[in-house]
């Protein structure tokens, strides 16, 4: 893989901060707390998208279900007990 040379400015208690990490010793050098660092705002970014996602508009599944059919409503209505839980008692 290749890396691209790059540099960053880095304050001052951002540095103290680097030493201390790499006192405790879960980190080699600077370089991996920082992509330590990316990783985590990565994650961030992915899990604030998932927030961002918004449900259905109102009425939009009301109106898809008017649209089916007799035969795919009772395929819908089969497949939601099939992946409901088990009703109490049912497996004894």
């Amino acid at each position: 893989m290749y890396c691209m040379p790059m540099s960053a400015t880095v304050t001052a208690v951002n540095k103290r901060l680097i030493r201390e990490l790499l006192k405790i010793g879960r980190w080699n050098n600077e370089s991996e707390v920082l992509r330590y660092g990316l990783h985590l705002v990565a994650l961030e970014v992915e899990e604030q998208q998932r927030r961002s996602l918004s449900a259905y508009p109102p009425g939009l599944l009301a109106k898809a279900y008017k649209q089916m059919s007799a035969k795919e409503l009772r395929e819908d209505r089969a497949t939601g007990r099939a992946c409901a839980l088990p009703k109490k008692g049912e497996l004894e």
